[in-house]
């Protein structure tokens, strides 16, 4: 076809050129009669000699420009199929695949495989990205290292991949790839003396000519979910089951999305308790759903969901609007803890957000303490600590919560100014039958007290747990022994009654039981 072009065009060239050229010589004629015949011979060749070579050239840089593009689409072809980073196909390579297996009828019995990386984000918060990018390379490798001709790996995008079997690949196949590749990928990969420990879970689905063109990919993934949910390091195919949970899931984001807008995801109130004196330092803000036909949504429910859909952000700012809203009248002795999201302290409008939030309601900022984990700060360390620094100068506390469940914190307590920690509740519970938990959290407490910070213990359940807690000085302490989470309502009743005597403010001697009543 370009050849074509090129000779159309050549010949047009020629057409014209010798047109002009005829034109020019006519008037040249006119104005040298006196010329013989001899030399106008000569010239008349040497303009033809001279139109030739011009047509030559012309015709070689014409057949450059096409030789260019043709290389040009075939690179633009290899950038809009394939991942720039590990060289496998993507995401639309992949369905490009499958709807031409669909399309040529190879595809009587197929199966297709989803699989994502466990603890990826891990190797980005603690390592870098460059370190993640070195997974993936890696993952890409061992993935096609399990794999035979027919078979199509692709990286869809992020940690995620997926896997087309070739037609008429047995459930058995399938089954033994998925093995070899959860051993596999859960290999160590090793590299500058760093130890990179990731694992991965797969989803399998079954998959028709039919299934090709509706959702197979949206099958696998399903299944993956399922796989995810079961404890993860496994495989899971995907059934009607599964699908029935998925359109039920779909309902619930939906529904969860008209919530977060409509501000019907409300803040309750976890009381926070000083353990060597009784007095009622403040409470903990958490997000409480009641939905009219699905009456109360578990937090681990709603909140996973808001995560996978992007919706955190904004349930965590309408639930802080709501209980600055709702705490600002009670006693200025009271402080109001919000645990903020990762999500939320990534998007580079934390400071920003949470001054508009205080302005708004009129909330003092010596009263807000807000609550961040190590998975927060780890991502950005020096965006972290400017973020703090920031926080701290508009008067707000900072804590850092889940103390001791993440990669480095006794090193972030030395790097970023906290004003607080927050002992994980994993290493409370039950504290009384654990020697090591013992020692661990009375550790911590020595850490902290030497660099002068104070410790909250979450997960207070039993009279035992406190009273080790009290016994190694933790200053504050909150779980269902003091009091369960409760509505704006409920705390004010509280501070009128049962709560009224505790003096906010000043030391009790009070025995423990009648230092921190109980609501309901």
């Amino acid at each position: 076809m370009y050849l074509l072009i090129a000779a159309g065009t050549a010949l047009t060239f020629m057409i014209s050129a010798e047109l002009e050229l005829f034109e020019e010589f006519y008037e040249f004629s006119r104005a040298h009669e006196d010329w013989e015949l001899d030399e106008l011979a000569v010239l008349i060749l040497n303009l033809t000699a001279g139109l030739m070579v011009a047509l030559i050239v012309r015709s070689r840089q014409l057949s450059k420009l096409a030789t260019e593009r043709d290389n040009a689409e075939r690179q633009a072809q290899q950038v809009a199929l394939n991942d720039a980073l590990t060289g496998l196909p993507n995401r639309r390579a992949f369905m490009d695949h499958l709807q031409s297996l669909g399309r040529t009828g190879m595809i009587q019995e197929g199966i297709i495989m989803m699989l994502d990386l466990d603890r990826f984000k891990a190797v980005n918060d603690v390592h870098g990205h460059a370190y993640g990018d070195l997974v993936l390379v890696r993952t890409a490798e061992r993935l096609l290292a399990e794999l035979e001709d027919g078979d199509l790996v692709a990286r869809l995008g992020g940690d995620e991949f997926a896997i087309a079997l070739a037609p008429g690949a047995s459930v058995e196949r399938a089954e033994n790839i998925a093995k070899h590749i959860l051993a596999s990928v859960s290999q160590p990969i090793i590299e500058n003396g760093v130890h990179l420990s990731i694992g991965t879970s797969i989803g399998l689905a079954r998959l028709t000519a039919e299934q090709v063109r509706a959702s197979a990919l949206q099958r696998a993934d399903h299944a993956l979910y399922s796989a995810k949910k079961s404890g993860r390091g496994q495989f899971a195919w995907f059934d009607t089951t599964l699908e029935k949970k998925a359109r039920e899931r779909r309902a619930l984001e939906l529904d969860l999305q008209h919530a977060v807008e409509n501000d019907e995801i409300i803040p309750f109130f976890h009381p926070v308790f000083d353990i060597a004196g009784g007095r009622l330092r403040g409470f903990e803000v958490l997000a409480r759903w009641t939905h009219e036909t699905r009456g109360v949504v578990p937090p681990d429910v709603f909140i996973q969901i808001a995560e996978d859909v992007g919706l955190i952000s904004s349930l965590g700012w309408s639930v802080l609007r709501q209980a600055l809203m709702t705490a600002k009248g009670w006693s200025p002795a009271l402080r109001l803890s919000f645990n903020v999201s990762p999500t939320q302290f990534r998007d580079g409008h934390l400071v920003e957000r949470i001054k508009e939030s205080l302005e708004e309601t009129g909330f003092d900022p010596d009263r807000l303490v807000i609550e961040l984990t190590e998975a927060a700060i780890m991502s950005d360390f020096a965006m972290a600590r400017g973020a703090l620094a920031e926080l701290r100068d508009l008067g707000v506390t900072v804590v850092l919560d889940d103390f001791g469940a993440g990669f480095s914190a006794f090193s972030n307590l030395r790097q970023l100014p906290f004003d607080s920690i927050k002992i994980d509740g994993s290493f409370i519970s039950h504290i009384q039958d654990s020697p090591e938990n013992q020692r661990i959290v009375a550790g911590i407490l020595a850490l902290a007290h030497g660099l002068d910070l104070s410790v909250i213990a979450e997960g207070v359940e039993t009279p035992e747990e406190l009273d080790f807690l009290q016994s190694v000085n933790c200053q504050m302490g909150q779980g269902y022994l003091f009091a369960r989470p409760m509505s704006g309502k409920d705390v004010e009743w509280m501070l009128e009654t049962k709560w009224s005597s505790l003096k906010i403010g000043r030391d009790t001697m009070d025995p423990p039981e009648q230092r921190f009543p109980r609501a309901g």
